[in-house]
């Protein structure tokens, strides 16, 4: 019976995803003609995507248990790192975080129709790690939106896991914090990955929890931007991250 009940909820789950989608989608394109500053009109997309997250967050009826959002600073420019262990993830933090922010996502889901056009619209940025031209014009433009004081959402792993367990950090992010001096706020998300891991459509639903760390400053590797140091940074934010498990 619980079989039967895990399929029809994820139908559901799935049919209100492209529902918002469209139905968000199309109501945020038609107000957003009516803005005309540029800025304005970014974050009436975001607001839209925030919207959009929080109804699927709700839809995939998750209980989810949020630790430590009084360690998010108010007022500061700061990149927030979770692990990412399902598409989930984007919807919970869409849904949880109180502050404005930016997602860097990877660049398929910006091929998803409605989806995609939307995110773009709302200033998220796009990351490709094939192409390495790519991702370097990405680092930066991530460094200087950091430095106009917009906030983002940087997965390190760079990609979902296939297992549960954290993956290694990526080298870009690192780059990412050396560069714009921005304190980080580690997140650690468990659950998810039980509830839809990665080539699966069928949600379970479970509890899931997510604890957010005190801003972090890596004060020692910003004036030495190399390789050794990047990946030393990365390798201890991703230790940040994981001891938050406790």
């Amino acid at each position: 019976m619980s079989g039967i009940f895990s399929y029809i909820h994820s139908v559901v789950f799935w049919f209100l995803t492209f529902f918002y989608s469209v139905i968000i989608g199309s109501a945020s394109y038609i107000i957003a003609l009516f803005i005309k500053n540029p800025d304005e009109k970014s974050r009436f997309y975001q607001k839209g995507a925030r919207l959009w997250g929080s109804l699927l967050a709700d839809a995939a009826s998750l209980k989810v248990r949020v630790m430590g959002l009084e360690n998010i600073p108010s007022g500061t420019t700061v990149i927030f790192t979770p692990n990412h262990q399902s598409y989930l993830d984007i919807f919970i933090l869409l849904k949880i975080l109180p502050v404005p922010f930016r997602f860097v996502i990877m660049r398929k889901l910006f091929k998803v129709p409605l989806i995609g056009y939307h995110i773009a619209q709302a200033g998220f940025i796009s990351l490709d790690r094939k192409d390495r031209k790519r991702s370097i014009q990405t680092i930066h433009k991530v460094i200087d939106l950091l430095k106009n004081n917009e906030s983002f959402v940087i997965f390190p792993e760079g990609k979902l896991t296939r297992d549960g367990t954290v993956g290694e950090f990526g080298r870009g992010t690192s780059i990412i914090i050396q560069r714009s001096r921005v304190p980080v706020v580690p997140i650690l998300i468990d659950g998810t990955f039980t509830a839809l891991p990665k080539g699966r459509w069928r949600i379970r639903r479970g509890p899931v929890t997510v604890k957010i760390g005190r801003p972090v400053h890596f004060e020692e590797y910003y004036d030495n931007v190399d390789k050794k140091r990047s990946l030393e940074l990365g390798n201890e934010l991703r230790e940040v991250v994981v001891n938050l498990k406790g």
